[in-house]
């Protein structure tokens, strides 16, 4: 029976796909409470990870390094010593790292775990439809399964963020400011990393009146650099909080666990806002449930288009170009009317 004593979790990038493994932390430490628990990931995304109490360290390595660099780290990794190692990301960097890390003549040979990034059975169903994701595990629950031999009762599969007191800090002075209080406002994430995924900014604008006439505040989130909330600002003025790019990950996470609910694309924010108990309404296009990054609380909602279009998944990340005539036509048909019903708000808030 394994019984590690020290365990190393590989995980470098992206945003969503670090909070998506949250579950492991807190699963390992329960399953093995004694093990010196330790996280490698990216300088800049790893920081959504921060002050996670099942961590013992968190070692944040530069997402660009050179060749130097890299050896450098393996011989730090080596010195360890771990009995256990978990490539949670299988990309080349971290499948060498662990090559590295098992190399005949170590001292202390870990036992290894790996992710099944399922690459085939996608390509399978983007390319000839094939669905042999269709009974699929979410990502979360995929993560865990090279555990579930340990853990007889059953295994949790949410997601969690540990925002400090700074960021609550921060975004309880934020609220003050702008008079918003808890589950008293719509947080709106209208970018996406990848314009593919982005819901048309028409469609955005429409329910942001409607949310507006229903006498909702309307806060919007996302990342630097994004063109879409500054344009919905240029629109509604002062009738809308701009917040997009003026918080980190952590502090938007905080800010998301006082919204009501959160609409956006299929990007990390919803994963943001589902760690923080708050519900999503995700509106996916070019990519589809199967793939494993549905929202999974019981008040969340992801919509789709009801169209038969054969086209649809086209990718399996947002990248690319959308090949349909209609293009686009994927999000275009998920109205803003549908989306302003799954909310399902039945009253109007208080703002007193």
């Amino acid at each position: 029976m394994l019984q590690p004593n020290k365990i190393l979790v590989i995980r470098f990038s992206s945003l969503g796909d670090l909070i998506l493994t949250s579950p492991i932390f807190r699963e390992l430490r329960r399953i093995f409470p004694g093990a010196n628990l330790n996280l490698l990931t990216s300088v800049g995304f790893g920081d959504v990870l921060d002050n996670n109490p099942h961590l013992d360290r968190i070692i944040k390595h530069p997402r660009k390094e050179n060749f130097e660099q890299l050896n450098q780290l393996i011989e730090e990794l080596q010195a360890e010593e771990f009995d256990l190692i978990y490539d949670a990301h299988r990309s080349m960097r971290s499948r060498w790292i662990v090559s590295r890390l098992t190399a005949f003549g170590m001292k202390r040979k870990p036992a290894v775990w790996k992710i099944n990034k399922r690459t085939l059975n996608r390509k399978l169903l983007i390319h000839l439809g094939w669905n042999r994701l269709q009974q699929g595990l979410s990502q979360r629950e995929q993560w865990l399964l090279p555990l579930k031999q340990h853990a007889p009762h059953g295994l949790d599969a949410s997601t969690e963020l540990f925002p400090d007191q700074e960021d609550t800090n921060l975004i309880e002075t934020l609220m003050s400011e702008h008079n918003l209080l808890p589950s008293g406002f719509i947080a709106i994430g209208p970018s996406a990393s990848q314009p593919l995924k982005c819901w048309p900014l028409l469609h955005f604008t429409h329910l942001t009146e409607m949310l507006i006439q229903s006498g909702w505040k309307i806060v919007l989130v996302g990342g630097p650099d994004e063109p879409e909330p500054e344009l919905l600002e240029e629109e509604f003025g002062d009738k809308i909080i701009n917040l997009a790019g003026r918080l980190s990950p952590l502090q938007t996470a905080e800010l998301l666990r006082n919204a009501k609910y959160l609409v956006a694309n299929d990007t990390s924010l919803v994963h943001l806002a589902e760690a923080m108990g708050t519900p999503s309404t995700a509106i996916f296009g070019p990519t589809v449930r199967e793939f494993g990054y549905a929202p999974f609380l019981a008040e969340s909602k992801l919509m789709e288009t009801t169209l038969p279009l054969s086209c649809r998944p086209c990718t399996p990340n947002g990248k690319g170009l959308c090949k349909n005539p209609e293009t686009l036509v994927c999000l275009e048909s998920v109205t803003p009317e549908m989306v302003f019903e799954s909310l399902g708000l039945r009253d109007e808030p208080s703002h007193s």
